[in-house]
């Protein structure tokens, strides 16, 4: 295929591009910072947080994928073109569960919409990386995805500054909120000082994409190229269909038999980390016997068909069979990396709950004790009352206080996104990132042993840089690796090396810390900081051929 030649673009025109970045990353930043805290606000424990989280590796290794092969062979003029149809429905459809988040009544609830909520995120997500490559030429490709990575600075840390500052200006003192009152449900509920941040994130993911979608016009594909798509979808269901088609197809059989060995052996439902690790070893085994199943028998009029809606994932299976070399040493590192961040996203909350408010591992059993009795009706000790609201009111300030963390080192990033972009010219974009995973893996580190809330922004400062670095610099390094007229799929297949990791740590995570880390945030945050160091190693693999 004949390479098109792309007009540079200027500096507002790639700003414009990018803003709806900055609402997807906004809900991101929910996710990051507010969703555990919620998580143990509606009664969920350490050790259960990472299983909790099983929606966003899953969501992001089927989805992204699917979406990113479907979206390299769609064009509609009608709906915006290529990528824009999908990250306007995947935006529309997070605005609607965030706005629906802060009122979930109990813990299965929250976990359900934030299953929707990733799907909706991730379905914007991909086609919005592909999005940037498919606009610029070459030489602006680092200056597009670090505009893109101060968005994602901006997002999360309006997302994060508004639950810190909302908590200052909006919380209601612990002694007045009636832990025990006929609304004792009151006790593990969502502060009301949270909803505003939710709502504020709705209006931010609909409204920035659509601001992107109006102000960027796609590259309309050539006559030759739009046959070839005519061509290829011609008796093929539509998007939407093929999308539940292949979920449908995916999911039946491995949670099926899942349930089937579950009650056969009634012991895996209450080891629910052994039971999904089986369920997700089934899934893998069920689509590598589809794929084989599609590839041996393309005459038949039957498998044919089921070829037809499988296709997302056979394109993107067998662009894995196919991927540059480069792109498995990047998955070494990534593996490390995103394992890292998903402890701390996870466990930074329980952390300051302990390394700065005091809040032992008794502490939360006896407040959960407390809490337990209190919904049942019993009457509650003046001393136990007072107790369980000073634990409730230092939970809500570690909530803030990460809020503040997770803000400054996204504020850093949105400063340094674009300051990295000459500094990978001169010195090379594979030093830049190694040295910026060395500096998140020492802030990490660093952070259990402060004590001072002010001061436990300093190691925010290297978190955000490594962070502008991670968001950006690795997909400028793809870009040159990768074919043009696939970009959209192996920008899936990129995300599935970040999902993956996630993916293992949710159901591994929950294990180590209960067993190998004595249940203690503290120790979760440390284990994290040793794989950033150790992907920083890896990462020194990372060469590109100059041709």
């Amino acid at each position: 295929m004949i390479k098109i030649t792309k007009p540079r673009l200027n500096f507002w025109q790639i700003w414009n591009m990018n803003v709806g970045f900055f609402g997807i990353q906004f809900s991101f930043g929910l996710q990051q910072t507010a969703v555990n805290p919620i998580f143990s606000f509606l009664g969920a424990h350490h050790d259960e947080l990472p299983l909790l989280n099983l929606a966003g590796p899953v969501t992001g290794l089927l989805i992204q994928p699917i979406i990113g092969a479907i979206s390299d062979r769609t064009w509609s003029p009608k709906w915006g073109g290529r990528r824009k149809p999908f990250f306007l429905i995947g935006a529309i459809l997070a605005s609607l569960c965030l706005f629906a988040f802060p009122f979930s009544p109990e813990l299965w609830f929250a976990v359900g919409l934030l299953w929707i909520l990733d799907a909706g995120n991730n379905t914007a997500m991909e086609p919005y990386r592909a999005f940037v490559g498919d606009k610029l030429p070459d030489e602006q490709l680092t200056f597009g995805y670090q505009m893109q990575s101060l968005f994602v600075g901006a997002g999360i840390t309006l997302a994060n500054f508004s639950l810190f500052l909302f908590q200052d200006w909006f919380s209601v003192p612990a002694e007045a909120t009636g832990l025990c009152s006929t609304g004792a449900e009151a006790v593990t509920s969502i502060p009301k000082w949270v909803y505003y941040s939710f709502f504020l994130g709705a209006i931010a993911s609909i409204g920035t994409v659509m601001w992107s979608v109006w102000k960027t016009p796609e590259i309309p594909p050539s006559d030759e190229e739009l046959e070839e798509i005519t061509e290829f979808n011609k008796g093929k269901p539509a998007p939407l269909i093929q999308i539940l088609s292949v979920l449908l197809v995916i999911f039946s059989v491995p949670v099926a038999l899942g349930y089937v060995i579950g009650k056969m052996v009634p012991s895996l439902f209450e080891d629910i980390n052994l039971w999904v690790i089986i369920v997700l070893i089934i899934a893998f085994l069920w689509l590598f016997i589809l794929y084989r199943i599609i590839k041996k028998n393309p005459d038949k009029p039957a498998i044919k068909k089921l070829g037809d809606v499988l296709n997302p994932f056979v394109e993107a299976a067998e662009a894995i069979g196919e991927m540059p070399g480069f792109l498995w040493k990047l998955a070494a590192v990534y593996f490390f990396q995103w394992y890292a961040l998903f402890v701390y996203w996870q466990f930074i909350t329980p952390m300051l709950r302990n390394s700065l408010y005091g809040i032992s591992n008794s502490d939360n059993e006896k407040f959960e004790g407390i809490m337990e009795a209190c919904k049942e009706g019993a009457v509650i000790g003046a001393e136990d009352m007072a107790f369980a609201q000073n634990v409730q009111s230092l939970a809500e300030q570690a909530l803030a206080q990460t809020g503040l963390m997770n803000g400054t080192y996204n504020l850093v990033t949105m400063l340094v996104a674009l300051a990295l972009v000459p500094i990978a010219s001169r010195i090379g974009s594979k030093l830049v990132y190694v040295l910026c995973l060395f500096l998140t893996g020492i802030a990490m580190l660093s952070m259990p042993y402060i004590s001072n809330q002010w001061l436990l922004l300093a190691p925010m400062v290297l978190f955000g840089i490594g962070w502008a670095a991670m968001m950006g610099i690795p997909y400028a390094m793809v870009s040159k690796v990768i074919p043009e007229e696939r970009r959209g799929v192996y920008m899936g297949i990129v995300n599935m090396m970040i999902v993956i990791p996630m993916l293992i740590q949710t159901v591994s995570f929950g294990p180590i810390i209960k067993n190998v880390l004595d249940n203690n945030a503290v120790n979760a945050i440390v284990f994290g900081g040793v794989f950033f160091v150790i992907a920083g190693f890896l990462a020194m693999r990372l060469n590109i051929s100059k041709d």
